[in-house]
C-alpha cells in the first residue's frame, strides 16, 4: 500500500491505501467515524464543537503521494459519501 495526504477543509491525514480513492474514502469514514465519538459528548460543550468543525470536510478531497501541497486527486465529498452509503447498504 502507498502512502497519501488527504487534505478537505481543516482536515489533514496520511492515510495508507492501495489508491488515491481508497485513502479519501478512508478519510470520509474516519470523519465519520470521529464525530459519532464527539457526538457522544453533551450539546453546549465547546470542546466538542470546535473539534466537530476540525473533523468536517469541504466540498472536496483532494489525495496526493507527494505531500499535501503536492498535485493530486481530487474527489467530491458528497458523491463519496454516497458510494459509501451504497457500499454499506450491500453489505460488502
Amino acid at each position: 500500500m502507498a502512502k497519501y495526504y488527504v487534505q478537505s477543509g481543516n482536515l489533514r491525514l496520511v492515510l495508507d491505501a492501495r489508491t488515491a480513492r481508497d485513502a479519501a474514502m478512508r478519510a470520509v469514514q474516519r470523519c465519520h467515524d470521529r464525530q459519532a465519538e464527539i457526538f457522544r459528548v453533551p450539546a453546549g460543550d465547546r470542546i466538542r464543537d470546535i473539534e466537530i468543525l476540525d473533523w468536517q470536510p469541504g466540498r472536496q478531497i483532494r489525495v496526493s503521494e507527494t505531500g499535501f501541497e503536492g498535485d493530486g486527486a481530487v474527489f467530491e465529498t458528497a458523491s463519496l459519501a454516497v458510494y459509501r452509503r451504497q457500499f454499506m447498504d450491500s453489505g460488502r
